[in-house]
This record gives C-alpha cells, structure tokens and sequence, in this order.
C-alpha cells in the first residue's frame, strides 16, 4: 500500500509537470505566433505605401506625358495654321491637297488636345488621389488605424491558438506609431515630387531640334524647343513647344537677328501654375516671341482653357514616407515586443482548470505562478532587403524607404532588458 501510495504521487507529479509544460509551451507558440504575425502586417502596411507611392509616381508620369503631347499636338495645329497660306504657292493640285491635310492636321490637334484635357489628364489625377486616400484610410491620424487593425489581428491569432490567452504590447517597445508619417507639407512633398522630376524620360525632358546655315551672319535657321516641367516639384505639370525661323542679315555693318514664330503651344494640368522661373529647354530664351504666343490664349492647347477638370492639378498628394528621424538611420528597421498571459484558472492542471484536486499525501505538486498567470514574450522586428542584397544597377546597398516594396519580418531575439520589462508587468516577488 506505501508502495502504491507513492507510485501514485509519483505518476500524478509527471502527469501535472506535464500538463503544465505543455501550458508552457502553447503560450510560447502562441506568443511567437502573435508576435511573427504582427511583423507581417506592420510590413504588408510599409509595402502597400511603397506600391502606393511608386504608382502615385507612375501616374504622375503619365499625366505629365499627357500633358506634353497635347501642348507638342497644339504646336502642330498652330504651325500647320500658319504654313497654310504658304501651301497656296505650290502649283495645283498639290498646293491644295497640301492646303487639305494641313487642315487636317489642325482638326486632329483639336481633336486629340480635348480628349487629353478631358478624359485621361483628370483619370490619372484621380488616381494619384484615389492612391493617397488609400494610404490615410489605411494608416488613420498618427497611424491609429493601423495600430488599432494591427490589435485586432494579434488578439485574433491569440483566440485562435488558445481562446482564454491574453495579448499585450510591451510599453517602450513599440515604435511603429513613429516610425511612419504623412509628408503633407509643401516642403515635405517635395521629397516624391524630386524622383516624379528625375523619372522624366527624354520627350518630357527636351523636345529640341533645328537646322539651317548661317555664315557671315547671313541665312536662315529653323529652331525648335519644348519640354514638360513638374513646377516646383509639388505644384503640376506645364509644358510649352515652340518653332520659329531666325533671320541673320547684316545691317548697318551688325550682325541681326529676327525671328518668325511658326508653331506654338502650351498645356497645363492647373491654370495657375507660376513657370516663370522655367525656360522649357530654351524655348523663353531661344524663340521668345514664339513663347509668348505660347503663353497667350491663342497658344493654350483646346480642352486646357482655362484648366482640365482635375481633383488636385496634378499636384503632389499627402503620402506616407518613413519619419524624417528613421530615414536618418543607416538600416531602419522597427520592432515589437508582445506578452502573451494565460490565469493560472484557465489552465488545466491540477492547481488550475484540472477536475483532479489532490489531497492529503499525494498533494505533492502546488504549481503555484506568479500573480495567478503564466506568461510568455516574444519579439518582431521589420527590415528592409532587397532579394538581391543590394542594387545592380549602381553596385550599392540601398538603403530602406517607402519607395520600394522589400520590407520583411523575422522573429527576434528578446533582451534582456525586454524581459525583465516583462516580468515587472507580472510582479517582481516569485511564488
């Protein structure tokens, strides 16, 4: 009988060790679990603005090409208007068919100016804005939806590996409130409106051409200049083309010069742009009265009179972007600590949830937890890395922004600083 008596408390002590071993691990499982999951979404959210942010670009891009080809459109109508009369010199019936598709030329310029104006200029200005509200619905004021969706995503993957676990973030510990922000400043837009003005590809950039000969200060050149800006990188897009013929005579013993507008154009995606710090490749310096017809009614593209029906005019929206602190650091990367708490009556074993209570002799085994709960820490951190550990194309380490979708997550070691953090949250005093 004392042999049984012992081999029982023995058996019951392993069977309740075990139990609560297995407690144990559940609610790290469950903590590692909560803590990875969390990771994932604080890194979905950094590449959701980094896709935002590039298509915002992308649409910049397309509304400024947009915008270049109908001012280049509204110079060819202008100068087909005004080579017109000239095709009358050639003999019939050339000069009339010549006459006929000029015509035609300043028909489809008019055509395809107000289809432009009206149609994909506000498409691509919708959308640019459309992207913007995406990214404040989704981050809230100071980032509170994102942190209030992230709460609900760790309490459900909690319930969903053990229904009475309880989620908490460590204080000190969380910095993702800080570690994003909205550049909704003037100034701070035009850190998206510098890489919309670099990404210009070589139409919107220069438009130039010319030819002729000139010697002695005697003979004549055709000189054509155009280009699309980005105005003061936040405000929207304008461009102007211009062609005109330069005259070189010598009189009085000087060289002069006299210039002959022949086709101009100009569109815009607001009407109130201030340009006149921009040349658009020379055309203001090169051909400047062929630049002021541009400037004026008669050389505005039809359909931008007085401005495309646009939500922003093409201007640079509010964008999230890392904090102006974080892109300070050489590797950003942010993390979260997570504490995952079970009540010891929750807990089947015997000083627990258990039906088995033990008396006498064979309660051998309190497992008494401090504070009445078991507890359990994990650690996230969010990293930026491009799969091929760098940037081929200049042989450099690239540095993380919201430009570009390589954000990741990884479990973390926790400090000991992390822990001892934890623990306080449990009481100092041990059973």
């Amino acid at each position: 009988m004392v042999m049984l008596v012992a081999v029982a408390a023995i058996v019951f002590f392993m069977f309740n060790s075990g139990q609560l071993v297995q407690e144990k691990i559940r609610l790290t499982n469950t903590a590692d679990a909560v803590a990875y999951s969390a990771g994932v979404f604080e890194a979905r959210v950094l590449n959701y603005d980094a896709y935002t942010n590039r298509a915002i670009i992308a649409n910049e891009i397309a509304l400024g090409q947009a915008i270049g080809l109908a001012s280049w459109a509204k110079y060819a109508g202008t100068a087909a208007e005004n080579i017109k009369p000239y095709a009358y010199l050639i003999p019939a019936p050339y000069g009339e068919m010549a006459a006929e598709i000029l015509d035609l030329v300043k028909d489809m310029s008019e055509a395809y100016t107000t289809v432009l104006a009206n149609s994909v200029v506000p498409m691509h200005d919708a959308a640019i804005n459309a992207l913007a509200v995406s990214q404040l619905v989704m981050h809230g004021p100071g980032n509170g939806v994102a942190l209030a969706s992230r709460k609900m995503l760790m309490d459900s993957v909690a319930h969903a590996n053990d229904p009475d676990a309880k989620v908490d973030v460590l204080p000190i510990t969380d910095d993702f409130a800080g570690f994003v922000q909205a550049y909704s400043s003037r100034e701070e837009r035009t850190r998206m409106g510098r890489l919309v003005q670099d990404d210009r590809d070589a139409f919107l950039r220069s438009r130039n051409w010319g030819f002729g000969l000139v010697v002695l200060c005697t003979g004549e050149e055709l000189k054509k200049r155009g280009s699309t800006e980005f105005i003061d990188l936040v405000d929207g897009w304008k461009s102007m083309d211009t062609l005109s013929v330069h005259r070189h005579r010598i009189k009085r013993f000087r060289c002069r010069r006299s210039e002959l507008p022949i086709g101009y154009g100009t569109a815009f995606s607001d009407g109130d742009l201030n340009d006149d710090a921009y040349s658009y490749a020379g055309s203001r310096s090169t051909n400047p009265r062929a630049s002021l017809y541009a400037d004026s009614d008669e050389g505005i593209a039809e359909g931008f009179d007085p401005e495309p029906p646009t939500v922003a005019g093409g201007a640079i929206p509010v964008f999230h972007e890392l904090s102006e602190e974080v892109l300070k650091q050489e590797d950003p990367r942010t993390t979260l600590v997570i504490r995952v708490s079970k009540s010891q009556a929750k807990q089947v074993f015997s000083g627990g949830a258990g039906a088995i209570k033990p008396q006498g002799s064979l309660d051998l085994y309190q497992g008494a937890l401090a504070s009445g709960e078991s507890a359990a820490v994990s650690s996230v951190e969010v990293f930026f890395e491009r799969p091929d550990t760098g940037n081929r194309l200049f042989g450099k380490k690239e540095t993380g922004s919201l430009f570009n979708p390589y954000w990741q997550a990884r479990l973390a070691a926790v400090t000991p600083a992390q822990r001892a953090l934890a623990q306080l949250k449990q009481g100092l005093q041990l059973p």
